[in-house]
């Protein structure tokens, strides 16, 4: 339990420095933009800016910093949904509150900004540079993908070998991912340019700013990804050894990310520092809230965040309402997750054996015939298994799982509950057994009388 804890922790910690140091860095100006707010360079240093900017900086130390100690609860939880239901409503705890904190101080710089006149004339207008786009894109080479990409596939192709095994699947996954990290890369260069004003050295700059970036995180994240699918293949027998490399993959990519996103950032207030003018781009009105892009005149789905590399959809855009939807229900949906975990963990498995069939319960049940059982073992110990698919916690082991020395099978079990009954089945193996040891040896009793 602690591991999966610490597995826990590794995976939701590193979105509260993500956060807090992101949304903090927004209230120095880049492009002309604080707090997601287009003001003009002589309105950088207004008191009144400022004092919203400290506003904002006093109210996100106040939600964000007693977020911390309420990481240590699932530390003493005995019951991993438990701790993985509050996991998940710390994630979104710290999703909202912050970004409640950045909505409001950034609707109080509007409303400051429109009370001073500060509105340029191109507000409203998504400006595009035909020249910067007409200027060939400085790509890098494609062998440096390739690399990681036929990395990763060398556990699929060994493990087709045997495609009953099904760990092809997973390592497909990342095979897969690692490709789609190149397609990526791809994208950005068709993303428009950074124009900001009228000067093309300033757009081409930022645009090579922001695709450098771009360019270092697909690279990092495809030789992370397909050295992690090596990795996971060659000590697929070794539980520990898939954790650890799952934590060090976790944290690597976390850490290029960070590092990505605040190279651009520093890039991009250098870049503009002193250099703006008064003739700049004003997209404050397509920005809702300014953190979602919604402009019915910009053809373009995918557009870039105006800080920082990340990229948006165009809400505008039916296929834009549709993803953002389905990202917000899977946001608000990730509790459920927890709890439905916790139903699993700690509803009892039962085994009743009628005339006709066996009858294995749990939150779902199935059941083996009676006729088309070929055999049947009593064990006390369990095999070395790995799951294929399914459920895996400390008490209870259920799906599909590949077991030395019988092949795959389907379990429904309770690991700390001994005995287990291998039963075979219709050429499937079946290994079950009850809560109750008492009544899987009453059963394996009634089987073999048969």
């Amino acid at each position: 339990m602690m591991l999966v804890n610490i597995i826990f922790a590794v995976s939701f910690v590193p979105v509260w420095p993500i956060l807090y140091f992101m949304l903090r860095n927004n209230t120095k100006p880049k492009k002309n933009i604080i707090l997601s707010v287009t003001l003009p360079e002589s309105a950088h240093g207004d008191p009144e800016v400022l004092a919203i900017c400290r506003g904002f900086k006093r109210w996100l130390n106040r939600v964000m910093l007693p977020l911390l100690p309420l990481l240590a609860p699932p530390f003493f939880m005995s019951v991993t949904g438990v701790a993985l239901t509050w996991f998940m409503i710390w994630l979104l705890a710290a999703l909202a509150a912050p970004h409640a904190v950045f909505a409001v101080h950034r609707g109080r710089l509007m409303a400051l900004k429109r009370e001073r006149g500060w509105r340029n004339e191109s507000a409203g207008v998504a400006l595009a540079d035909v020249r910067a786009a007409a200027l060939p894109p400085k790509r890098v080479n494609g062998i440096w993908f390739l690399l990681p990409v036929i990395t990763s596939f060398i556990p699929v192709a060994d493990s087709l070998r045997d495609p009953s095994e099904w760990m092809w699947a997973l390592y497909a996954m990342f095979a897969l991912t690692t490709v789609l990290f190149w397609w990526m890369y791809g994208l950005i260069f068709r993303l428009r340019a950074e124009t900001v004003n009228e000067s093309l050295t300033l757009t081409m700059a930022l645009t090579r700013a922001r695709r450098y970036q771009w360019n270092k995180f697909w690279l990092a994240a495809a030789w992370l990804t397909g050295l992690f699918n090596l990795a996971i293949w060659l000590f697929e027998d070794s539980v520990t050894a898939f954790l650890v490399s799952t934590l060090v993959y976790t944290l690597l990519i976390f850490a290029v990310a960070i590092k990505t996103e605040f190279s651009a950032r520093i890039a991009q207030q250098k870049l503009t520092a002193g250099t703006m003018g008064e003739d700049y781009q004003d997209e404050d009105d397509c920005w809702l809230l300014g953190m979602l892009y919604h402009n019915p005149n910009d053809s373009h789905f995918l557009v870039n965040h105006r800080i920082g590399m990340n990229m948006s959809v165009n809400l505008a855009k039916p296929a834009g309402k549709i993803l953002m939807g389905f990202a917000a229900l899977c946001i608000a949906a990730m509790p459920f997750l927890g709890i439905w975990t916790w139903a699993e963990e700690v509803t009892p498995a039962s085994l009743t054996l009628n005339e006709t069939e066996l009858v294995v319960r749990h939150t779902r049940s199935f059941s083996i015939p009676a006729e088309a059982i070929e055999s049947v073992e009593l064990l006390e110990e369990l095999p070395y298994m790995f799951r294929i698919a399914g459920s895996g916690f400390s008490n209870l082991s259920k799906g599909r799982w590949s077991v030395r020395g019988y092949g795959n099978a389907q379990l429904n079990i309770h690991p700390k509950n001994p005995p287990f009954l291998f039963i075979t089945a219709g050429g499937e193996l079946y290994i079950v057994n009850d809560a109750d040891g008492a009544v899987t040896r009453g059963v394996y009793s009634r089987l073999k009388e048969r």
